[in-house]
């Protein structure tokens, strides 16, 4: 169906990472495959006709290790965008 379906991938990959959450799993979305399909489909003999979009990471998280402690700063929402009342 093409590239304007991928919002709706976006909202299922949005409501399993919720449901990982829920049963105590974490996730980590992969968007970044996207640059890499042609590469990933020739390796693992995918049909051409196929595109690699995203990924998706899940398993029990390392609190203890330090990347997974990284904060970082966060734009007020009011920098990027307008609420209506």
């Amino acid at each position: 169906m093409g590239p304007p379906q991928w919002s709706d991938l976006g909202m299922l990959i949005q409501n399993i990472m919720l449901l990982a959450r829920e049963q105590g799993l974490e996730t980590c979305p992969q968007e970044s495959w996207a640059i890499w399909h042609k590469e990933v489909a020739e390796f693992l003999g995918v049909d051409p006709s196929l595109m690699l979009f995203c990924g998706l990471a899940l398993g029990y998280g390392d609190t203890a290790a330090p990347i997974n402690r990284l904060r970082t700063d966060r734009a007020a929402s009011d920098a990027f965008a307008v609420f209506h009342d």
